[in-house]
């Protein structure tokens, strides 16, 4: 049965599609028309990124209707890329849009700094770099936004952010009392300090007004001072009586701390571990200085210092030890025996005499020490320290200045025109211009045609320099050239002279040093003064300001070998 069913649906397909065909055929024999279904096409709109615009499907010969233009953030639209015809052709069409970027503004707002103009860039375009702003008194530090590498497309606006800069003004008081320097930022308000001092003269201005407001830059403005005449040396006295003030005021410190005192003297102390509760007897004024360090100061200071003028002929202070071990006040059996302590007094900075007490029972009762004939002109600073560790009680401490007249002392001119000698392994004395020197690897005898003659020039070195051999270092010698004058000159304003190294293209010893020493008789020792470094081959001038008596300098060099003439010791 399965296989008759199978026949009997093939039979009926085949009776239905013949039934078909028949009908066909009599329709055409009929002659009714056959409808056929329209071909339509597509127009095709690609925005390229912008807004949708919808493809139109229309039959050749259509009407079309020009689109809605599209948009696209950042763009302008600027038609297709073709031209849309205005009836529908027999085929499919595609169309592009067409954008132009649009401009957008980078405008910058320099707060107050330097103009900058606005930047008009396409959207999407590099930004590229851009110029930092500049404002005086001010650090640029960057702008409120950061900056895009490219335009966005709504522009952008940046304000500069500053730093304001902070200025010094110092303030040179050219040997006067100190006055801080201001530091604080741009155009804030300068407060006026006081007026400085300085002993021997009267302030009468700065170099150039304070400003009102701190300026863009560092300044530096140097006091003006007029002397104030002295007809004849004057005696002064610091008696420390305006220390009674302070204690009247309940400030009768016992502490050691460093302190300014101005007194009756018209000079600013400056005192380093001082106290002012104990004088030279009870209920008196004085200063008591501690050979304590602090925190401050080197280990063992405790001195009074001062910078003073008009020079000094004389000092002299009370001083005694009120810890002594036989001290009567302010209590007994102190540790501080008058065999163990040094009072040193230094005048610019260079020891010049060390004071004892004889012994415990003088220590106690205190004493006058006097300096004379000390020949100091000009400016000076003085100081007067206690050693390590101990305590000492000064006052009265008085001083003559050094203006008036003195005899006539000359200059000396040593330019060894009239002294030829050989090199000395050893101190040999020669006497040079009436002056008697001791020297040692210092040559005269001849001139080196080419290392020394071709440099020279005849109206100022003449026809001879002095070679100072500084770098001999055989068996026989040692790596010193020097000359000082055996006996002590009068009086020495300045030490001048013309130097240069000694040699030629082919050799000079570029390490050489000039060593200036001065006699110390407190400790029977030469103290460096100065060291001239960075010599040159030509000829030049140097100066070395002195301001003292009974001198005895030395000049010395080393590491090289070096010419020297017209060494001449101011009057």
């Amino acid at each position: 049965m399965h296989t008759r069913f199978k026949q009997s649906i093939i039979a009926m397909m085949v009776l239905t599609m013949m039934l078909f065909l028949f009908g066909c055929e009599a329709k055409q024999n009929s002659g009714e028309p056959i409808i056929e279904e329209p071909i339509k096409y597509t127009l095709t709109f690609d925005t390229d990124g912008g807004s949708v615009v919808n493809s139109m499907l229309l039959e050749a010969g259509d009407s079309i209707t020009y689109p809605k233009n599209p948009t696209k953030a950042g763009y302008v639209f600027n038609g297709w890329n073709m031209t849309i015809p205005s009836v529908m052709p027999a085929e499919n069409i595609t169309v592009k849009a067409i954008w132009v970027a649009e401009k957008y503004t980078l405008s910058f707002d320099t707060d107050g700094g330097s103009l900058m103009d606005p930047m008009v860039i396409d959207y999407l375009s590099p930004i590229g770099e851009i110029t930092e702003p500049t404002k005086l008194g001010h650090t640029f530090k960057g702008w409120d936004k950061d900056i895009p590498e490219i335009m966005p497309n709504e522009g952008l606006s940046l304000k500069a952010l500053w730093d304001i800069n902070e200025y010094t003004i110092t303030f040179d008081t050219d040997g006067g009392s100190l006055i801080e320097a201001i530091i604080a930022p741009y155009q804030s308000p300068v407060e006026v300090p006081v007026q400085p001092t300085k002993f021997g003269y009267t302030f009468v201005g700065w170099s150039q007004p304070i400003p009102e407001l701190i300026p863009a830059e560092n300044i530096t403005i140097k006091a003006l001072w007029t002397p104030i005449p002295v007809a004849k040396d004057t005696l002064f006295k610091e008696d420390f009586e305006a220390l009674q003030n302070e204690k009247d005021s309940g400030n009768n410190f016992s502490e050691y701390i460093d302190f300014d005192y101005m007194g009756n003297t018209p000079i600013l102390w400056e005192i380093i571990n001082g106290r002012i509760d104990i004088g030279m007897k009870a209920g008196g004024n004085a200063i008591t200085l501690g050979g304590f360090g602090n925190e401050i100061t080197q280990a063992g200071m405790g001195r009074i210092y001062g910078s003073l003028s008009e020079g000094i002929q004389m000092l002299s202070f009370d001083a005694r030890l009120p810890f002594s071990p036989k001290s009567t006040y302010p209590q007994g059996n102190g540790s501080d025996k008058a065999i163990n302590v040094r009072i040193k007094v230094y005048i610019n900075d260079i020891l010049i005499e060390t004071l004892q007490f004889k012994d415990d029972d003088e220590a106690n009762k205190g004493k006058t020490f006097t300096l004379e004939n000390l020949n100091i002109k000009g400016d000076y600073t003085l100081s007067i320290e206690i050693s390590s560790g101990h305590r000492l009680t000064i006052d009265n401490l008085s001083w003559m200045t050094n203006v008036a007249p003195k005899a006539e002392v000359e200059s000396v001119l040593i330019n060894f025109e009239d002294d030829r000698f050989d090199f000395d392994n050893n101190e040999t004395e020669h006497t040079l211009n009436g002056i008697l020197f001791a020297l040692k690897e210092v040559h005269t005898l001849v001139m080196h045609g080419e290392k020394e003659l071709a440099y020279m020039d005849s109206s100022k070195q003449g026809s001879v320099v002095a070679r100072f051999r500084g770098d001999k270092d055989d068996y026989f010698s040692t790596p010193v050239a020097y000359m000082y004058n055996v006996n002590p000159l009068e009086y020495v304003s300045k030490l001048t002279f013309d130097a240069r190294l000694f040699g030629s293209q082919t050799y000079f010893s570029y390490d050489a040093l000039i060593e200036i020493f001065i006699y110390d008789k407190s400790s029977s020792s030469f103290v460096l003064l100065e060291t001239i470094s960075e010599l040159g081959t030509t000829f030049e001038s140097y100066e070395i300001s002195i301001n003292e008596s009974n001198v005895i300098l030395k000049i010395q060099v080393t590491q090289g070998k070096v010419n020297l003439d017209n060494i001449l010791y101011h009057a």
